[in-house]
């Protein structure tokens, strides 16, 4: 009893802070677009391109469905499965790694804005990790989850290259099509895609 409190305390930390700090940095992502000459809907265009916000999204959502009762024909029963549990915290761990190593140079936010980043790249992450260590049960994962896992970010790329080909924005520079071309930006995909297969081997190993 006092684990599955501690568990549903984190969910609704997580769930709170994750989704304040979306609401907040989509007011700040369509102001900064106008800021530019940009209509509203561009600011939401470029804010739903970011791999950080579409991660930190689904780990609300499965936050909010740990934070709900658990009857069986919930709606939000599906989100709570061990694999998808582990989908999120895969990637949000990678969010906060690949920012920390490639991207904390180029973007250092001042303001409410370095507060999301904040939230968005280093608390989400830790505290996600944390609660699906404790949430996902040992022996709840099969070596075909890795797989199921990947399926997230392998989706995410098709969509932003398909974003890129019909607005010609890139969120990203090791994905920029404009500058690099398509047989770099295949290579960097490959080293990053191996990443992620590696980390989650490592998260179903951990629970295996």
């Amino acid at each position: 009893m006092a684990a599955l409190l501690v568990n549903q305390a984190l969910a609704r930390l997580l769930a709170v802070t994750g989704w304040a700090a979306l609401a907040v940095q989509l007011v700040l992502s369509v102001q900064h677009q106008m800021q530019l000459g940009h209509s509203a809907a561009f600011g939401v265009f470029m804010y739903t391109g970011y791999y950080t916000i579409l991660t930190n999204l689904f780990c609300s959502i499965v936050a909010t469905a740990f934070s709900v009762p658990r009857a069986p024909e919930s709606r939000w029963a599906a989100w709570r499965e061990p694999w998808v549990v582990t989908a999120a915290a895969v990637s949000i761990v990678m969010v906060g790694l690949i920012f920390h190593v490639l991207l904390r140079a180029q973007y250092q936010p001042t303001g409410i804005a370095a507060i999301t980043n904040l939230i968005h790249h280093y608390i989400v992450p830790i505290v996600f990790a944390v609660f699906w260590w404790r949430a996902v049960p040992r022996g709840s994962l099969v070596w075909g989850d890795v797989w199921r896992v990947f399926a997230y970010p392998a989706a995410y790329l098709i969509y932003v290259l398909m974003r890129g080909e019909i607005g010609n924005v890139y969120p990203y520079f090791f994905i920029d099509v404009r500058n690099l071309g398509y047989a770099q930006v295949f290579v960097n995909v490959s080293a990053i895609s191996a990443l992620f297969i590696g980390a989650g081997f490592a998260f179903v190993a951990a629970k295996r």
